[in-house]
């Protein structure tokens, strides 16, 4: 059991070390190593780019609807003060 437990954990340690990698290439860590002197390494961050954009594209236009609890006034506008910050998150 003991094995089975210590597998888990690296194998769970190796995908958080993957996530890292990934994250850290998204925000422009794309060079192993440091530069030398007088190096200059450029890069253009087109993965970044491309999940911005997509990730805009799939988020947009998602509303939330939040229905009364009753068919009153006072709900009908309670659930309109609720809806406002649902939405602008």
């Amino acid at each position: 059991m003991n094995s089975l437990a210590t597998q888990l954990n690296r194998l769970d340690l190796d995908r958080i070390r993957g996530y890292q990698r990934l994250l850290d290439f998204y925000h422009g860590q794309h060079w192993e190593g440091r530069e030398r002197r007088g190096e200059r390494r450029l890069t253009f961050n087109y993965a970044r780019t491309f999940i911005d954009k997509l990730t805009s594209y799939l988020m947009s236009g998602i509303t939330f609807a939040v229905e009364a609890a009753e068919d009153s006034d006072k709900a009908r506008l309670r659930a309109q003060r609720v809806r406002r910050p649902l939405n602008a998150v």
